[in-house]
């Protein structure tokens, strides 16, 4: 299984969000997701089945802090850089998650 390091900046990733372009996958536990929140539209999904099969193009990965992403880079599939911290520290959009 060939794994590649693509990683993109929080606010590329944001951005490629937005425009519909990519999809947000969620590594973290659902205790992190309703601890800290998520970015809108950031689907949660499996470590376990995503690391074996991740998404492939047009998925970047999430987790809190960038390490257990990298575990889904193939099958040209991304990483937000810095993981959920990056992200909270560059003031982007995050949601509340209940439940």
């Amino acid at each position: 299984m060939e794994r590649m390091s693509r990683s993109l900046s929080p606010e590329d990733a944001w951005k490629a969000v937005s425009r519909g372009e990519v999809q947000l996958l969620d590594l973290r536990t659902s205790a992190e997701r309703r601890r800290y929140g998520a970015p809108p539209g950031a689907r949660p999904v499996s470590l376990a089945r995503h690391a074996v099969r991740p998404e492939g193009a047009g998925a970047v990965y999430l987790c809190q802090h960038a390490a257990r992403s990298k575990l889904a880079l193939h099958r040209g599939a991304a990483e937000v850089a810095g993981g959920f911290v990056a992200w909270q520290a560059a003031g982007l959009p995050i949601e509340a998650v209940s439940g």
